[in-house]
């Protein structure tokens, strides 16, 4: 069998069940947002080069398969990418043999609640896009700021992107959404706790073979969404300022109230 399905939900980590345990089927999913990654790595380098950072030193975390870190490579980045998925990173090492930039970019195995693989303030930019934040408790989100705080230096930033906007969901609650690609169509079934701010619902992932879907997993999930402030004050706890709230890097343009997404970029004090 190509993919492994945990029988028993409850006893397995929901993400590590999902990035880990079935990283061929995500493989998948990241496949299909490589040309996003293209985007995001130049929207990123603009904002960068805007702030006098061009071809700087970038930890990237979680990495996946390298999808944002090694176009930032071939911009001229110095790249470490970081992720839990021995899978994905195997991925990603190969990718970056392949697109020739293996020079300017390296990719580890270990996870982001653990940085010492890292010398302190190594870096002047860290990066987590397509977030990982509110895969865990808020306390264990503190925890990974102030691991980032102590391996980006002072003056350094940290860029956040793709964090869906909590006072968006509770007035626009929806039940069902899909995410396609060429390879793989995923159907996100959720339900909202406003007591809680966590999204609880499932991913149901679906092959493409031929003209027909086959059904490969469904898999829980359990998110605590945040809203701008919530981030903001987890986010000057651990030692890092706000310096900009977007709708999107790719636009630049202001955040507002009604924007169902949102990216910030905080500095190291």
């Amino acid at each position: 069998m190509f993919f492994y399905l945990a029988a028993d939900r409850a006893c397995v980590n929901w993400a590590k069940n999902v990035f880990v345990r079935n990283a061929k089927l995500y493989e998948l999913v990241l496949e299909g947002m490589w040309r996003r990654g293209e985007e995001d790595a130049l929207a990123i380098s603009s904002l960068l080069q805007d702030m006098g950072l061009g071809g700087c030193r970038i930890l990237d975390v979680p990495c996946g398969i390298g999808r944002v870190g090694i176009p930032l490579a071939q911009l001229g980045y110095t790249v470490a990418g970081l992720d839990f998925s021995p899978h994905l990173v195997s991925v990603a090492t190969i990718k970056a043999r392949r697109f020739a930039v293996a020079s300017r970019v390296s990719f580890a195995i270990g996870s982001m609640m653990d940085l010492t693989l890292f010398e302190k303030g190594s870096f002047d930019c860290a990066i987590n896009v397509f977030t990982s934040i509110g895969y865990g408790s808020e306390e264990e989100d503190v925890a990974f700021f102030k691991q980032l705080r102590a391996v980006v230096r002072t003056g350094g930033v940290f860029v956040i992107s793709g964090l869906r906007n909590r006072d968006y969901i509770v007035r626009h609650t929806a039940q069902n959404v899909f995410e396609e690609s060429e390879k793989l169509l995923v159907l996100d079934r959720y339900s909202f706790d406003v007591t809680r701010s966590r999204e609880k619902g499932s991913w149901r992932f679906f092959l493409r073979v031929g003209n027909a879907l086959k059904f490969a997993g469904e898999f829980p999930t359990d998110i605590r969404i945040y809203s701008p402030h919530e981030l903001v004050s987890m986010l000057g706890s651990a030692g890092w300022n706000l310096s900009g709230l977007y709708d999107s890097l790719l636009t630049k343009s202001p955040f507002s109230p009604e924007s169902p997404s949102y990216a910030l970029v905080a500095e190291a004090v």
